[in-house]
């Protein structure tokens, strides 16, 4: 009988797998999380723009080679993978390679398969971070940039020579936070770094979960440092940076710290918040804040965010809760007037 989720296609070819989800933050999904959700048992927990985007990994306990798929994937109007997506791409697999999927692929196979509907091709600062992580699940080590990037964080040489440090060398850097000393060298690292370096570690920070406490909380003043400097780019990258690690007070504080600012102005500061933090906006205050200065500051992108906002399972319940409140700004009541006319449709509300 012909298989009509990943899961079990890959479990038929006898092949070992390893998911990540790549769209919102490089994230490892378990194996068994990920068979619950593409057998529609559970709604896929990180979509945009009705998509899931996530890689396999994948291999056969006897062969040496790794393969790997990028696969954007639709989602249904509840937020399931949808079956014949991942029946269409099976049955086109296997038409170009047969079953035996860790076949030697030729160059003209690779591009045909390449040219799929449901293949995508990550950004190269994702492929960077997300090479890191893999490589390190693997046990595949770092990348020949590793010891340049170890060498400029130790601060051996001069701050400025950070030409010499490749993307793929910080991300290997955040990939291993807790090997070579290398999360005690960011953080004495931090306070010199220029600016070009700074953006581009906290590019990669933002999909590290083993940040500790005292390194959040030097991002988070090295945050308020950039904004006090008029480097708003910087800090909400920086913003970005402890958005996956543990300690939320510490993320709390910051996005506080930023809404009392011009960030409030900032396009790219709401975008960051939806796309990067919206776990924070589990806390009902904070989403209420944010609802506030969207329509008041950045009315354009209210319908926008919230229907990306909405999409998340975990956050849905808590946003439909929101457009009840009795009590909420003059901008608020007409940004959410405007929502219902046009998004009432495609998210089953009700005034």
């Amino acid at each position: 009988m012909p298989a009509n989720t990943l899961s079990d296609f890959l479990a038929s070819a006898q092949c070992h797998m390893i998911i990540y989800e790549l769209g919102r933050k490089i994230t490892k999904i378990s194996n068994a999380d990920f068979k619950e959700i593409d057998s529609n048992k559970c709604i896929y927990p990180f979509p945009i723009q009705q998509q899931a985007f996530f890689s396999i990994t994948f291999w056969q306990q006897k062969e040496l080679h790794y393969f790997m798929w990028f696969l954007k994937m639709p989602l249904d109007e509840q937020g399931f993978l949808q079956i014949t997506a991942q029946t269409n791409f099976i049955k086109t697999v296997t038409e170009e390679i047969g079953d035996n999927l860790t076949t030697n692929i030729s160059d003209k196979l690779q591009q045909r398969l390449s040219s799929n509907p449901y293949i995508f091709k990550p950004s190269v600062e994702k492929l960077a971070i997300f090479n890191s992580k893999i490589n390190r699940d693997l046990n595949q080590g770092a990348s020949r940039f590793y010891f340049d990037a170890q060498h400029y964080f130790s601060g051996k040489d001069s701050w400025d020579t950070w030409q010499i440090v490749g993307f793929q060398g910080v991300a290997d850097i955040c990939s291993r936070l807790d090997l070579d000393d290398n999360q005690q060298h960011l953080i004495n690292a931090l306070p010199y770094l220029p600016e070009q370096p700074l953006k581009i570690l906290a590019i990669c920070l933002e999909h590290t979960s083993n940040i500790n406490a005292q390194f959040a909380a030097m991002i988070a003043l090295q945050a308020k440092f950039s904004l006090e400097n008029n480097h708003h780019e910087t800090a909400i990258l920086l913003l970005r940076a402890i958005s996956s690690c543990s300690n939320i007070e510490i993320i709390k504080a910051l996005i506080d710290q930023q809404f009392l600012s011009d960030l409030i102005f900032n396009p790219d500061w709401y975008i960051t918040i939806a796309g990067r933090l919206w776990e924070q906006l589990a806390d009902e205050t904070l989403l209420n804040k944010l609802l506030e200065a969207l329509a008041n500051h950045q009315p354009e992108l209210f319908n926008n965010l919230f229907s990306d906002l909405v999409a998340i399972p975990t956050l849905r319940g808590k946003l439909l809760k929101q457009l009840r409140i009795p009590v909420r700004s003059n901008a608020l009541a007409k940004a959410i007037g405007i929502l219902f006319s046009t998004l009432k449709s495609n998210v089953g509300i009700t005034q």
